[in-house]
């Protein structure tokens, strides 16, 4: 866990800067070369023995954390964490094709038509018009990798499947490559990804809301092996932190997606419950968590400002009712609704705060 301080945060630059923007079979079964075609009609791949959308996605896409995409593309996947083998997926569709409308046989024309008509008049040369450059969109620059951590607060205790027992070998953490064992509440087939979710709390809002929960976020995904002994057991896919026996296990798996940049009206106010880890001081690159959600309006893509109370009138961009003297040290994209609150990556901030500290929607203009 993260714990560390930061005294200070060079004022980022505001990432709303332009473009800045699974499973297989016998997944422990020997693998066979995967069969893809390739051709203008799209990419489509016959799925082998092991593989997952989640792997397909990696290697096609450039991310695993796109999966989502090839799902929307094969609908008949009824578990897009559970693929069969001989089955084809379609990775990338086939593009439209033109058609070129036929022109009528001059030896077909009609009675009425002679053999030699007049040419029609050539159309004066008309000055090339520049073509019209569409504004460009601005989207949230941030790595898929951690936009699927992002993770949620939750009123009530999050409920998984089961929890990692234990490792083949005698660790306390487990990483990438560790084969562990399941205790789950359900039968899960060979080779079918899990995820692993830690799960802080309960949390009371420092606020003066009264609000008590927990943080949920993904650190991991292990892939299902077949039972040992009666017993479950699954390799670890990816550990973005350490795996431990306290976390809690999920058919959940988190997807990228991109996140365009809309302000939001000026309003909504709020505040910070919390941030994703456990520390202290909240800066640039930081997951917090509001306590609005989409019931208040808040929806994904609002800019939140973020403020600290301050004596000093000089730099003060804000006042609060009660006449306190505010000053915007950060703002944040949400990148998660839920109807109670709301996930928000904090993209630029001249430095760090606790959390408790009051928020509000908007950019007014100046």
């Amino acid at each position: 866990m993260r714990t560390m301080k930061r005294a200070s945060v060079k004022l980022g630059t505001f990432a709303v800067a332009g473009m800045l923007f699974l499973l297989p079979v016998g997944a422990f079964a020997q693998q066979a070369p995967a069969e893809t075609a390739k051709s203008s009609e799209g990419i489509v791949h016959t799925v082998v023995a092991g593989d997952t959308l989640w792997d397909l996605s990696a290697k096609y896409l450039g991310t695993p954390w796109k999966w989502t995409e090839i799902w929307e593309r094969n609908r008949f996947l009824t578990n897009p964490h559970y693929i069969y083998p001989g089955i084809q997926v379609v990775i990338v569709p086939p593009r439209a094709r033109e058609i070129a409308l036929g022109q009528e046989s001059a030896s077909g024309s009609g009675p009425g038509e002679t053999a030699a008509e007049a040419a029609p008049p050539a159309e004066a040369v008309k000055p090339a018009v520049p073509p019209v450059v569409p504004p460009r969109v601005p989207y949230l620059d941030i790595k898929p990798a951690d936009f699927v951590r992002a993770g949620e607060f939750l009123k009530e205790a999050p409920k998984g499947i089961g929890n990692i027992e234990g490792g083949k070998e005698p660790k306390v953490g487990f990483v990438e490559g560790d084969t562990v064992y399941l205790s789950l509440g359900k039968e899960i087939p060979a080779g079918q990804l899990l995820g692993v979710y830690r799960v802080r709390g309960p949390i009371d809002h420092p606020g003066k809301r009264s609000i008590s929960g927990y943080v949920k976020y993904l650190i991991g995904v292990i892939q299902a092996g077949r039972d040992v002994d009666g017993q479950a057991t699954a390799r670890v896919r990816q550990s973005f932190e350490d795996l431990t026996r306290a976390d809690l296990i999920s058919e959940e798996i988190p997807a990228y997606a991109p996140v365009r940049i809309d302000p939001g009206a000026d309003g909504i106010p709020s505040s910070v419950i919390t941030g994703r880890l456990e520390n202290k001081e909240l800066a640039q690159g930081d997951f917090i968590y509001l306590d609005q959600g989409a019931s208040a309006g808040v929806a994904v893509g609002n800019v939140f400002r973020l403020f600290v109370p301050t004596g000093a009138a000089s730099g003060a961009s804000s006042s609060s009712a009660s006449g306190t003297v505010l000053f915007e040290v950060a703002r944040a994209v949400v990148v998660r609704v839920s109807p109670e609150f709301a996930t928000a990556y904090i993209v630029s901030g001249s430095e760090s705060f606790a959390a408790g500290v009051s928020a509000r929607r908007g950019i007014p203009s100046k």
